[in-house]
């Protein structure tokens, strides 16, 4: 897990208050990090003759970035002697102190200086690499139309595309001004942001990579107390712990009885229940309240799987909402089981956040409850739960902050909110904690993967996982089975859930 910022332009001020550090050194390690990201992506990669390297500059401290690695690059030779050549594109004139000095300096080193008038279709063709030194962090609004034309002609070319610190366009709160420049690595400064992980984000970032400015990270991110003041935390492979049976002496009870809600369409159930007895759960039933399942049913239901008109005694977690359709009926009865049953953890899911008795089922809970929305049931549960009317894009474009109110609002809950990047959210009575997912593959984006990740997670919670594991480890789980998939089209769910197996 690594810890995500709103703003670290906060920390840098710190670190040179409290390290010594100027800005200028700061400066030089950033263009040092650009170099590295140069030099390794060219010697990775074969071609004759002279290397060209276009750098875009701002008139800013990011521009200064940009106009310090052209120094840094300028004379530098490739294996059997092939040059390098950096040329600055210079969309506006020097503005701050350190711009000009840095400008200056590339420019008595004999750095290839042009303006944008100048930056014609020739140049960004001939470039191996595009480097976006235009903006960095903290910026909002729109991109005029001189440097949106730029960026299109930067996009339009097959040259491998490196941002310093964020993607100019990419705004501080996550969302992507048009005509934004598209990278396929960005070298973020000091510490991560969390904008580069919105969902918008994950088309222009590409991959990231946090470099320091002088100091390691662990200081850089410290606060003046010593403490970290990170809007969230960033979820990485290597944090999962998958269900894992260390004793030989247990039988199917010990690992728990997940229960599954079967309704108006049973495939997402059935999905579910797979998924759950998949990854773990000693016992998983396909529930109808009140209702036995219909012959013509069952030849869709595996015979891995029970059926039952009511949730088994011994059930250990309950999983709603799949399929089961957005009406009362259909979902009051199991509100109204979780209210009699408190210790029984669940996962909400789809219809289920529609349904009316939502609120006031979370309110009676002190936790125990996964919801896993998509931004569309995102925005129906918020209204259910008097939390506002927020449109579908806000949903997508708000989520850190929707999600901390509702977890405020309902404290112990847990929710889940898929999407590119899945954001989970919990307030435990004292703090906020947010945990962004960038895992997963668009391979996902198919009909009944998310009836898999309420299988998981519910799968988790009948072995007895907290919440709140549950759904970090559920939701990685998920993600990493993506790349089980060589190609980007082909997941199936029932392919998904082998892939879960084989992790």
């Amino acid at each position: 897990m690594q810890s995500l910022f709103l703003d670290t332009r906060v920390l840098d001020g710190i670190a040179r208050e409290r390290y010594g550090l100027t800005e200028e050194i700061m400066m030089e390690n950033a263009a040092s990090a650009l170099e590295r990201a140069v030099m390794q992506h060219l010697t990775a990669t074969e071609k004759s003759g002279e290397r060209t390297v276009v750098i875009l500059c701002g008139c800013g401290n990011n521009g200064a970035d940009g106009y310090a690695l052209a120094r840094r690059l300028i004379g530098q030779t490739l294996a059997d002697s092939v040059p390098l050549v950096p040329v600055v594109v210079a969309l506006a004139e020097p503005k701050s102190d350190l711009c000009r000095k840095q400008a200056a300096r590339a420019e008595k080193c004999g750095v290839p200086r042009v303006g944008m008038d100048f930056a014609d279709d020739a140049l960004f063709s001939r470039a191996d690499i595009i480097v976006d030194c235009v903006f960095g962090s903290g910026f909002h609004g729109d991109l005029d139309e001189r440097t949106a034309t730029v960026c299109a002609r930067a996009n339009a070319v097959c040259a491998w595309r490196i941002a310093c610190d964020v993607p100019t366009g990419l705004r501080e709160d996550g969302t992507v001004a048009a005509g934004a420049f598209v990278a396929d690595c960005t070298v973020t400064m000091g510490a991560l942001k969390l904008s580069l992980y919105s969902d918008a984000a994950k088309d222009g970032a590409g991959r990231v990579i946090c470099e320091n400015l002088g100091i390691s990270r662990a200081l850089f991110e410290a606060q003046n107390d010593g403490s970290f003041c990170a809007a969230a935390t960033v979820l990485e492979a290597q944090d999962i712990i998958l269900p894992h049976r260390p004793k030989n002496a247990v039988n199917k009870g010990t690992f728990g009885h997940a229960a599954v809600a079967s309704g108006e369409k049973i495939g997402a159930s059935c999905i579910a229940g797979a998924a759950a007895l998949r990854f773990g759960a000693g016992l998983v039933s396909l529930v109808r309240l009140g209702q036995v399942f219909a012959k013509s049913d069952l030849p869709h239901v595996s015979p891995e799987l029970m059926t039952a008109s009511d949730i088994p005694a011994n059930a250990t977690a309950l999983a709603f909402g799949m399929g089961l359709g957005r009406n009362a009926e259909a979902t009051q009865p199991y509100f109204d089981w979780l209210c009699a049953h408190p210790h029984i953890p669940c996962v909400v899911d789809a219809d289920a956040v529609y349904g009316a008795g939502i609120a006031s089922f979370l309110r009676s809970r002190a936790g125990g409850a996964v919801l896993t929305p998509h931004p569309k049931e995102l925005q129906e549960l918020l209204r259910q739960c008097g939390l506002g009317d927020h449109t579908v894009a806000e949903c997508v474009n708000d989520r850190p902050a929707l999600i901390e109110q509702f977890c405020r609002a309902f404290p112990g809950s847990v929710l889940l909110v898929k999407g590119a990047n899945p954001m989970i959210g919990h307030y435990d009575g004292s703090s906020f904690h947010l945990f962004v997912n960038p895992l997963g593959k668009n391979c996902l984006a198919k009909a009944g993967s998310g009836d898999v990740l309420a299988g998981l997670i519910v799968a988790l919670l009948a072995q007895g996982y907290a919440p709140l594991d549950a759904a970090i480890h559920g939701s990685l789980a998920h993600a990493l089975a993506s790349h089980r998939f060589t190609n980007d089209f082909s997941l199936t769910p029932l392919a998904l859930i082998d892939a879960v197996a084989a992790l």
